[in-house]
């Protein structure tokens, strides 16, 4: 297995729904020995498509409707192919108010398939990253104002806390705790 990494940084100067729609953009091209590959192409701020190119061909996509934040690609829950996880800023059918949130779809027969559209982790949800291969660790703000870091992985359906990594004063400080970074 290959990943082949394009990293793109931007800042976000303000609300992602008035225009400032990327913070970072991390786009993880993972090829296996079956040739699958999961891109993101901006349309614009809240117009993304997600596609999945199997053997050069594409052969399905997904429209997504709101910014997008965050991608990376991992087997996320843990049967051998590659998923994409996404960084969405919009509201959920339990949490009215938009924030970010991580989505997760598969490859189910050369079409994309959700796996888990989340509606929250723990906390308040500042940003992702993927470690170890399949595990999403996120920065969540807590009540008091500071940070956590936290890892999620896979638990049967959607993602379960798997363990607290840090509490940080400062996103700079919580960064470092990041792999890319």
């Amino acid at each position: 297995m290959t990943t082949t990494v394009r990293h793109i940084r931007q800042s976000l100067t303000g609300n992602p729904l008035i225009g400032a729609a990327i913070a970072i953009v991390l786009v993880f091209s993972h090829l296996s020995a079956h040739a699958q590959q999961f891109d993101i192409v901006q349309h614009s701020d809240s117009l993304w498509t997600l596609t999945l190119t199997q053997n050069g061909s594409v052969t399905s996509s997904w429209q997504l409707n709101c910014p997008v934040y965050r991608f990376c690609t991992a087997d996320v829950n843990g049967d051998g192919s590659t998923d994409a996880v996404v960084g969405v800023f919009r509201a959920s059918r339990y949490f009215k108010v938009p924030s970010k949130r991580v989505f997760v779809f598969k490859n189910f027969d050369g079409d994309i398939r959700p796996l888990w559209l989340g509606s929250r982790l723990g906390g308040d949800l500042v940003d992702f990253t993927v470690v170890d291969g399949s595990n999403i660790r996120a920065i969540e703000k807590n009540s008091t104002g500071g940070y956590e870091v936290s890892d999620y992985g896979w638990h049967g359906f959607g993602l379960g806390f798997e363990r607290h990594i840090a509490t940080c004063t400062s996103l700079n400080q919580c960064y470092q705790l990041f792999p890319q970074y």
